[in-house]
């Protein structure tokens, strides 16, 4: 059984190695270049009240993003973040985020994603329907993760971090 083994072994070790030539011996010649890699993309969205309804206990906001393709959700990492003061704030924070609306009530903002489509979501811990807010730039950005191998201390919480690597405009 040992001896197949070695002998199975040896055979294609040399079906390998003489599968990287030509059939006269020679290396191919050398292809052209690749494409370059993908960096990252973003794209940036208001949220106005009236794009929010109630569905359930949550409310809902959707919006079209044609930047998650196929590719985006295959190969990256799909973030969201959000103004958290005003329109003019320059004040970014990532989804999902949870913060106190009152003593005993906590309010969770989330996203989901699918392909060109980003849905928006509000819902408080205690299942009331969450109040409508106000107008708020949000971005919604795509790191591929040969981005984030390229650059393994990053941290995709960290708006200023991301925006600086891909270069994204305030």
């Amino acid at each position: 059984m040992k001896t197949l083994r070695v002998t199975l072994f040896a055979a294609a070790l040399a079906v390998f190695f003489t599968g990287c030539v030509g059939p006269d011996g020679a290396q191919g010649p050398q292809g052209p270049q690749g494409p370059q890699g993908v960096n990252g993309n973003y794209s940036t969205g208001v949220s106005s009240p009236s794009d929010w309804s109630a569905s359930g206990t949550f409310l809902i906001a959707g919006y079209t993003v044609p930047i998650i393709d196929q590719y985006a959700d295959a190969n990256g990492v799909i973030m969201v973040y959000f103004q958290t003061s005003s329109m003019g704030s320059t004040q970014w924070a990532p989804l999902p985020d949870t913060y106190p609306i009152s003593s005993t009530v906590q309010q969770t903002f989330t996203f989901n994603y699918d392909i060109n489509t980003v849905t928006l979501q509000m819902q408080n811990s205690d299942n009331s329907i969450p109040t409508v807010p106000a107008a708020f730039n949000f971005k919604v950005v795509v790191i591929p993760t040969s981005v984030i191998k390229r650059h393994p201390g990053l941290n995709v919480k960290d708006y200023n971090m991301v925006s600086q690597l891909l270069n994204m405009k305030a």
